[in-house]
This record gives structure tokens, sequence and C-alpha cells, in this order.
């Protein structure tokens, strides 16, 4: 029996992958799951024709949810040409990890958030936000897999008075679309220790510095 899953990282691994990787593995997933619920359907409508006791129709409402979750996951793998907006950071990353669980992989790594602070808005492309969690989620669970830690990959949200941060234990360093995904966001991507840290202002530190810029210097 083969397996189209790619190899594990080896442990020394000193990139972490790029977008293209984790995508191309990513879209693998979601056909996958996405052939499971048409195969689903067929079977049902299959067992109606013949007579079957299941009802076909009383299905459809839960397969129809269930295709239209994948649809939303699909939109979000491609790059937009969209501007920034307030998002809720919880959600994005909601998102994000919901779309991880579909790597042929890694979908039984789980993966925590840790909130320290209220979490507030940011603001940002949709998709540079997902794409810079989901490589960052990408990255917790490949740390926690090379060193066989905690059952859990964790992610560390933490809020100040300007930033919302995001610290990810990893060994690697961040991959260069890793860095652009986080520019293209509107935060930056620095390693402390051994952490990845990915830093955004907060909405109201954004329109702060928006009211101070149109604040004329005397």
């Amino acid at each position: 029996m083969t397996s189209d899953a790619p190899p594990p990282p080896t442990g020394n691994s000193s990139t972490l992958d790029d977008w293209s990787a984790i995508s191309n593995d990513l879209l693998q997933g979601l056909i996958h799951a996405l052939n499971n619920r048409v195969a689903a359907l067929s079977a049902f409508l299959e067992l109606g024709r013949m007579g079957d006791a299941i009802d076909p129709l009383s299905e459809l409402p839960g397969e129809t949810a269930q295709l239209q979750q994948l649809s939303a996951l699909f939109a979000l793998l491609p790059e937009r040409r969209t501007q920034a907006e307030p998002l809720e950071l919880p959600a994005a990353l909601d998102d994000a990890i919901r779309l991880h669980e579909h790597h042929p992989r890694l979908r039984a790594e789980h993966c925590e958030v840790r909130y320290e602070g209220t979490a507030v808005p940011v603001r940002a492309p949709r998709w540079a936000l997902v794409r810079t969690l989901v490589m960052l989620i990408h990255a917790a669970k490949r740390g926690r897999e090379a060193s066989h830690g905690p059952d859990v990959a964790s992610l560390i949200v933490q809020t100040d008075d300007s930033t919302m941060s995001i610290r990810v234990s990893v060994a690697g360093e961040a991959s260069r679309d890793l860095l652009a995904a986080a520019a293209l966001a509107g935060g930056s991507m620095a390693r402390e220790e051994q952490q990845l840290v990915f830093r955004l202002p907060t909405l109201s530190e954004l329109r702060r510095r928006e009211r101070e810029a149109r604040t004329p210097r005397e």
C-alpha cells in the first residue's frame, strides 16, 4: 500500500516550508474531502433509487452544509487583490486552523491557541492574514512533530496597547514566503530565541497613526 503524503521533515531542517509546498498539500487534502462528500451524496441517491429506508432528502442539508464549508476553505487558498479590512483575529485563526486540518500528513496533529489578554480587531487583507496564520500553524505542528514535545502544537496570542503578536515555538527559520505573507498582512515576522513572532498593529493603533499623519505640524 502506497501513500501520497509527503515524507516527514528532518529534525535539522533549517528553513520552514514555503507556501507552494503547503498549499499543494492542502489542495490535495481538500480535493480528497470533496471527493468523499460527492461519494456520500451519490450513495444516498443510489439507496433512495433502490427503495432503501434511508430518505436521501433528509441527508441533503448536512451534506450541503459540508460542501459549503469546503467551498469556503478552497476560497482561502489563492492570492487575491483585496484591500485591508477590519478583522477579528480569533475568527481568522479559526479559518486557518480548519484549513490546515486538511493537510494530508499533519491533520492528526492538534493545535491550540492560548490568549494572553483580550483579542482586539486588526486590519489586513483577509487572504494574506489567513495565509500567514496557516503557515504559522504548519510551523507549530512541524515543530511539535519533530521535537516529540507536548501533545498539541501551541500558538500564543498576546495583546498590548498597539500590537497583537502570535508566538510559535519552532527550530527552523522563517521562509521567504512566510516573511512576505506577514508583510502583505501589514505585520512583521521575527525570530526571538526559539520562537517565531508575528506582530500586527491593532486597528486602533493604525487609526491613531492615520489621525496623526493628517494632523498638520506646527
